[in-house]
């Protein structure tokens, strides 16, 4: 398969089967992994769909419809390190089960992935499932709504440890309005953390002269510019992700309110440990030098930073867990439905950045899938990829409109497969229908100055699928309210 490449796979298929996601029928090439495949699920479409994605992108074309077909055997060799990469976020939502199973990777896309590397290896390979969510998630909550915690139970009574590892440097401790009362910060990644610096090479550098305006929701103004500044462009980078030698980037497939979308780009910015080092957008006006909002409401402005002042300090905190309180109670659900049915929304509420006006996160995304394809496993770049990477969107149960966290669960049926995050992230947007061109994370990967993210141009990349309906799919994604009217392909 070329780096240009992305494989679309599509079906009927919305929604996933229950652990141990067994497969539906026995498949030859996988009798050698014995009791590991022995079960069977007749259910389980998901399992076929996945190894129907991996025959399709030609993976070990020579042996395919033969027992001795063996798709990753040219990604990973035995005694090696692959790092599975979900989309984790969070492990609750508004609208309940189905919210959560439409905002983060469930285990039954990587069910397998995983027997695929256990085949490719002689079950000889260190697999390890991880990434940071948001700080304030109940990673418990997390590993149960994505059904990882039963998945990784099944492989241990096979004889067979995979780590399942919550990465994050900072838990945020909440009250059950979802106030922060506490952080603790600690170590979580075993193998520690590494900062990598990518100096003058940081796509931040064309706006570093605004470094005093970076900002990330939920902490002071001084955050992320000790990180972000003419002197220094550094990434908190978990070891364990750099210690991969091949990185497996399995994302859902949702619009998102500050990047117009997340799919494989978007993703990494789960590689970094510590958010605190992550510039999401910068404060004010555009007209001020910055992005956080279209044009200055007044009483929209007092209301989100009154809030935000007011849930930063322990005398005050009881006053904002009241209104977080009301706000749950009688606003956010109401808010999701009536977005839902808006055809335009307006841009006067959106604030910190949620918007197609963000000229901020775009830098940082592509910072990470420069340092995740570039970095070595000491945290030095290179001009030559470091690590091989793959990559499998699980679109099945897609969300539109209010994401990462408040989306709309979108029946969107697709798994996409390929070697090259922009490309992946281009025709995620292509399906999803949105203008990629509008989206500046991938707008401006092919203006890349430094690493070689694309050695290819957009009208290179091309559709490979199961279905001849996919050149022209349109599944017309709502977009979030501050990127609704602006993305939208005709």
């Amino acid at each position: 398969m070329k780096n240009n490449q992305v494989f679309v796979h599509l079906s009927n298929t919305f929604d996933y089967p229950l652990p141990p996601f067994d497969p539906s029928k026995h498949f030859p090439e996988l009798e050698s992994l014995g009791n590991v495949v022995s079960g069977l699920d007749p259910k389980n479409n998901v399992y076929n769909h996945i190894r129907e994605t991996l025959l399709g992108v030609g993976l070990d074309k020579e042996h395919q419809g033969s027992p001795d077909w063996n798709p990753y055997h040219n990604l990973i060799q035995p005694g090696q390190t692959v790092v599975i990469k979900p989309n984790l976020v969070k492990g609750n939502h508004p609208l309940g089960k189905i919210g959560v199973k439409s905002m983060i990777t469930q285990a039954a896309v990587i069910r397998p992935i995983i027997d695929y590397l256990l085949l490719a290896t002689n079950k000889n390979v260190n697999i390890i499932i991880a990434d940071v969510p948001l700080q304030s998630s109940d990673w418990d909550e997390i590993i149960r709504g994505s059904q990882l915690k039963d998945l990784v139970e099944y492989y241990k009574s096979k004889g067979i440890n995979i780590p399942l590892l919550d990465l994050r440097k900072e838990i945020s401790h909440q009250n059950k309005y979802g106030v922060i009362n506490k952080r603790d910060f600690k170590d979580r990644d075993p193998l520690g953390y590494t900062i990598v610096d990518m100096k003058d090479k940081s796509r931040l550098m064309p706006v570093i002269d605004k470094s005093s305006k970076f900002r990330i929701t939920d902490y002071g103004k001084g955050t992320v510019p000790p990180h972000h500044n003419k002197d220094r462009n550094e990434y908190y980078i978990c070891n364990t992700i750099l210690s991969a030698d091949l990185l497996i980037n399995v994302p859902k497939l949702k619009s998102h309110r500050k990047a117009g979308l997340t799919s494989a780009m978007k993703n990494l910015i789960g590689i970094n440990g510590d958010k605190r080092w992550l510039a999401h957008h910068r404060a004010g006006s555009p007209k001020q030098g910055g992005d956080e909002f279209y044009k200055k409401n007044a009483w929209m402005y007092f209301k989100w930073h009154f809030f935000d002042l007011l849930k930063r300090s322990r005398w005050t905190i009881p006053i904002a867990t009241l209104i977080r309180k009301y706000y749950e109670k009688l606003v956010l659900k109401q808010t999701m439905e009536e977005a839902a049915l808006k055809t335009n929304p307006s841009l006067k509420n959106v604030m910190e950045g949620s918007w197609y006006g963000n000229d901020t996160i775009w830098r940082c995304i592509i910072d990470l899938n420069n340092i995740i394809l570039f970095a070595d496993k000491s945290g030095h770049l290179h001009q030559t990829p470091q690590r091989k990477y793959f990559c499998l969107v699980d679109g099945l149960l897609g969300g539109e409109g209010e994401g990462p966290m408040e989306q709309t669960p979108k029946e969107s049926g697709v798994i996409l497969v390929g070697t090259n995050p922009v490309a992946m992230e281009f025709i995620s947007a292509k399906i999803m229908g949105f203008d990629w061109n509008k989206i500046p994370h991938i707008r401006e990967s092919f203006t890349e100055q430094f690493f070689p993210l694309t050695g290819f141009k957009p009208n290179d990349i091309s559709i490979i699928s199961n279905s001849d309906q996919t050149q022209s799919l349109n599944l017309k994604f709502k977009p979030s309210a501050g990127w609704a009217g602006h993305i939208e392909l005709e």
